[in-house]
């Protein structure tokens, strides 16, 4: 039990740190309302789930003996956020208006949250690193402890991401003044480019 006391906490100081997926449920909560984040965190959780399953499966282990597998998810998840970026930066010149504060939700945010978290390789490998340390039963077999695991990881980020998702909407007055669209695509660019260097 206080392994996974221990978990939780750790987790949860993981998904406070400012990181891709909190700035991004914070940017898409401020540009487009909380049911656009809502899409948004339930795609990022839905990815999180997939990264828990190949955990299960071993996959993160098989991935990390392949450099040429992960450079080339890299690659095609920095090819996919500057291109998301790249149409928001041209969506907010190109129609400014429509930029502002729109509740419009879209299985187009839950599809960006999905491929944000699948086309990333480092989570899996950040959770073949990171849920080890904390296997807490010698007696449960390791798929059944990393599929606890993965639950609890999963079930306090997307209460920490809704919850930073309704409190930043409340200060959507206060950023209305900047130009948000341009900042959203200027944050997908910049993820594409650290997945790649990184």
């Amino acid at each position: 039990m206080e392994q996974l006391s221990s978990f939780v906490l750790a987790s949860i100081l993981l998904t406070l740190t400012p990181g891709p997926d909190l700035l991004m449920v914070i940017a898409k909560s401020l540009e487009k309302g909380v049911t656009t984040a809502l899409y948004f965190i339930a795609g990022l959780m839905t990815g999180l789930s997939a990264h828990t399953l190949l955990l299960i499966l071993g996959w993160p282990q098989l991935i990390g003996e392949r450099p040429a597998i992960v450079m080339g998810l890299k690659l095609m998840g920095g090819v996919y956020f500057s291109y998301l970026g790249i149409r928001s930066i041209y969506q907010y010149f190109t129609a400014p208006v429509k930029m502002s504060f729109e509740y419009n939700a879209s299985s187009n945010y839950y599809r960006h949250g999905v491929l944000m978290n699948l086309l990333n390789p480092k989570v899996s490998l950040f959770f073949w690193l990171f849920f080890p340390g904390f296997l807490f039963s010698e007696s449960w077999t390791l798929s059944a402890q990393y599929t606890v695991l993965g639950s609890l990881f999963l079930l306090q980020a997307a209460m920490i991401f809704s919850l930073v998702a309704i409190f930043s909407v409340q200060f959507k007055d206060f950023f209305s003044r900047f130009r948000l669209g341009l900042i959203s695509g200027l944050l997908w660019i910049i993820l594409g480019i650290y997945l790649v260097l990184t």
